[in-house]
């Protein structure tokens, strides 16, 4: 058999090639291929690795996106999955559920977004309270979603479930945003949003009060789902010690989950990003 030294042979044809190494074409084309595709699996491995560990709370759908966005198009959802599967990737499941919202005494007022779909960016605020554990009691967190966008506008953390924790949140949100007239505030039927200071608030900043019904969470679905987001991507990842913990955790979380986030509900865009493309599709609108 003729010998060849493999750094040699690219200079040959391929008919050559074979020849020299005594194989046929098909075999030839063969193997490059199959180099070729491990090579891309392997590839494939080591960004959804570098990926999940980014972003530890991701699934293989969000993360399949991420790839994408980063434009390497063949991270399909399959392949990202197969990968996550092979490299055990997976969640954390979530602690046992502590309740939150106390039953007010105080009235409360219809659900307005049964009957007012929302269009447009700070036309509905949606809010809620968790909590986080600490090794003697728990920390709350109220947070306030934009509806549309489901940009977190205004959040604040306290040791107590009293009214001034969602009047702190409500506060941070009214401050550092301008909301157009006839806004919708939804909460549950807690005894924080019932309370006649905090509806006073609202209602003194132009804002309409809409309450979901007794006993159903559905029907303020969206901060449920945010505050999974929150526990499986930040709070079931960490262990806090204090307080001071837990609000420099929830300020870093919501920076990152407003800025890089991505959002299936939105195209896989994050809130800041699909509020500059919703503003920027406005403008041509406007221009036409």
């Amino acid at each position: 058999m003729i010998r060849a030294r493999p750094e040699r042979l690219k200079e040959l044809p391929t008919l050559r090639c074979c020849q020299v190494l005594e194989v046929s074409r098909s075999h030839l084309y063969e193997s490059s291929q199959q180099k070729e595709s491990d090579a891309v699996v392997d590839e494939l491995e080591q960004l959804v690795k570098q990926a999940a560990e980014e972003s530890p709370a991701y699934g293989h759908r969000r993360v399949s996106a991420k790839l994408r966005k980063k434009g390497y198009k063949k991270a399909t959802v399959g392949r990202v999955k197969r990968h996550m599967r092979k490299l055990n990737l997976s969640r954390r499941r979530r602690a046992k559920r502590v309740r939150t919202s106390i039953p007010g005494k105080g009235p409360a007022s219809p659900n307005l977004l049964k009957e007012q779909p929302v269009t447009g960016l700070r036309q509905a605020l949606v809010t809620d309270i968790t909590y986080v554990a600490l090794p003697h009691g728990f920390a709350y967190v109220a947070v306030i979603l934009d509806l549309f966008s489901r940009r977190a506008l205004g959040w604040a953390c306290t040791t107590s479930l009293h009214t001034e924790l969602a009047l702190a949140a409500l506060k941070h949100a009214l401050e550092s945003h301008e909301l157009p007239e006839s806004w919708i505030h939804h909460s549950d039927r807690g005894c924080q949003y019932t309370s006649q200071e905090y509806k006073e608030r609202v209602l003194a900043k132009g804002g309409r009060l809409s309450n979901s019904a007794k006993g159903n969470p559905y029907e303020n679905a969206n901060m449920e789902s945010f505050f999974k987001t929150y526990k499986s991507e930040e709070v079931h990842l960490a262990q806090y010690d204090s307080l001071e913990e837990v609000r420099l955790s929830l300020d870093l979380f919501l920076s990152d989950y407003n800025s890089q986030r991505l959002h299936s509900s939105l195209g896989y865009c994050s809130p800041m990003e699909f509020e500059q493309l919703h503003a920027e599709l406005s403008k041509q609108v406007c221009v036409r």
